[in-house]
Formats: structure tokens, sequence, C-alpha cells
């Protein structure tokens, strides 16, 4: 006998059946041979849900409200309404691969069990509702930030991106990352200020509970300041881009400017101090002042790009 469920009591199943927060993912792979059906991260489990209950939220306002109820043809359309909206804009290739993970889990728990139309539906359509979506014109984060530092030639550049992030300094903060700690000591607070930035506004990055980062940023600086000091930042910076450029491209990472390291900083501390227990909300707070902005709906444009 077929079991069909309302649709808000899809969203409580999604928490029992897919969290995975502090389970290995390694053992859940050898437990159930092969992917892991949870999700793992703090920053990945609070997205994905937020998708479901948009989805839900949106469902309801339409008189749908149970699993049967939900067509093929209606979900299809869901899709296609994120590309074809006045929001679409924002919508890029990247958003909608999250959108399309999200409801691959989504869909893969007991609720819609009965429902293999739907999940058939995305695996059929997923490259063409890809391809609707835009590409972006905003710095979309490096895949693997690390090996493309590696791959930098110069020293001077190397300590520019890490700098950068570990940071999420603009380019033009990083001299001022390198005046901040230019005569720190062993023994004082590990932070570093950043002082007017753009806008006019100062920043505060407090690294007491990220040594580790903080180290890195400050073997950075001794490497950059040298450099500053005898060439001037201009000509460093204007040195950097080329070299970075070439990086990304032996790494086949698509390049869109410096600003990519500022975004890869952006995703790491928001899944950072969601995974120390904070809300969504607290997080981009402390995440949108860490980056300089007012809003946090500028510092959340960065996580979820």
């Amino acid at each position: 006998m077929s079991k069909h469920h309302s649709l808000k009591y899809t969203l409580k199943v999604f928490k029992k059946e897919l969290y995975g927060i502090g389970k290995s993912k390694h053992e859940a792979k050898k437990l159930y041979g092969g992917v892991s059906p949870l999700i793992h991260s703090h920053g990945t489990y609070d997205r994905y849900f937020g998708i479901a209950k948009e989805f839900v939220d949106e469902m309801y306002e339409e008189g749908i409200r149970r699993t049967n109820q939900v067509s093929v043809e209606r979900l299809k359309s869901y899709f296609f309404e994120k590309t074809e909206s006045e929001k679409a804009k924002s919508v890029t290739k990247k958003t909608m691969k999250l959108i399309l993970s999200a409801f691959r889990k989504y869909l893969s728990i007991s609720s819609w069990k009965e429902r293999e139309d739907l999940r058939e539906m995305i695996r059929k359509n997923y490259y063409l509702f890809l391809g609707r979506a835009s590409e972006s014109g905003e710095a979309l984060p490096f895949s693997k930030p690390e090996r493309v530092i590696e791959t930098i030639k110069k020293p001077q550049h190397r300590a520019i991106a890490t700098i950068q992030l570990h940071t999420g300094a603009r380019i033009d903060d990083v001299p001022k990352v390198a005046e901040s700690l230019r005569h720190w000591q062993r023994g004082q607070r590990p932070i570093i200020r950043i002082l007017r930035s753009k806008g006019g506004r100062n920043r505060w990055l407090d690294y007491e509970d990220r040594t580790e980062k903080f180290d890195s940023v400050l073997e950075a600086v001794q490497t950059l300041l040298p450099f500053i000091d005898e060439k001037g930042w201009e000509t460093v910076k204007k040195e950097y881009y080329p070299d970075l450029r070439r990086a990304a491209a032996v790494c086949q990472e698509t390049y869109t400017g410096s600003h990519a390291f500022r975004v890869n900083y952006a995703q790491r501390r928001y899944d950072e101090l969601c995974e120390k227990g904070l809300s969504e909300k607290d997080a981009l707070e402390i995440l949108s002042n860490e980056l300089g902005h007012n809003r946090i709906s500028v510092a959340k444009g960065y996580v979820y790009r």
C-alpha cells in the first residue's frame, strides 16, 4: 500500500534522516556501501534544508500539501522558474548545482520513497536546468585554492594569495594586513587590524580560535613586506595578477580575479562558525563584520555563490 505524506512532515523527516553532523563520513560510506546518504557539514545541511523549506512553503501557497500532489511537470516548472524570474539574475550555474544537489538529498528520504518519477526527472533534465542558469560575472571561489597558491611562481605573489585566502582581504587591503603585523610579537593577541578599508571602514579579525591560520598569514606577511618596501605596493600588485592568472589556468580553475580567495574565505569561515554551533544568522553577522560589510545579505551572497 503506497503512503503519501504531508510536505511539512517531510521537513521533519529531512532533519531525522539526513543529519550527519558529528558522524564520520568515512564510516557512513562503509556502512552504506559508497556515497554517504547523510549531510556531514553544518553549512551544507543548513543550505539544503533552507532550499527544501522554500519549496514546501511555495507548494503550500499553491494548495499543494502532500507528496502525491507534486507532479513531475510542477517540479520541472519549479526549476525553470528559478532561471526565468526577476530573481534569476542571481541564479548562477553554481547556485543551480546547489539547488539540484539539495533536491537529490531531499527526495532521497523515506517520505518520497514512492516518487521515483521525480528523481528520474531530475536525473534526465539535470544539464537542461544547469544550462538555463547564468554565467556569473561575480567572483567565484577556486575549487582548490591551496593548489592554485602552490602553483603561483613567485614567493611574494604566493604570500599575497595566502593573505587573501586566510583574511578575506580585498586586494588593496593586503598591504594594510602586512602593516598591521609588521611589528607583531609572540605573546600578543592574534588580531589583524585593517584600517580604512573600502568605504572607510575599519576591520578587526580575531584569530584566537584559529591560530594556525594566523601563523600562515604572519609567515606570508614576513615574506611580502621586503618586496613592498623595495618595489612599492602598486608594482607588486601589478606583477601579481598575471602570475595568479597563469596558476589558475594550469590548475584548470575558472579565473574571476583575486577576489576568488575572498569568496573562499567567506564560505570556509561560515562553515567554521556553523560547526561551532552558531545559527545561520549569528554566523552571517560575524562574517559580515569580518568582510567589512554593513548588511548580512552581502555576506550571504558570498556564502551561497
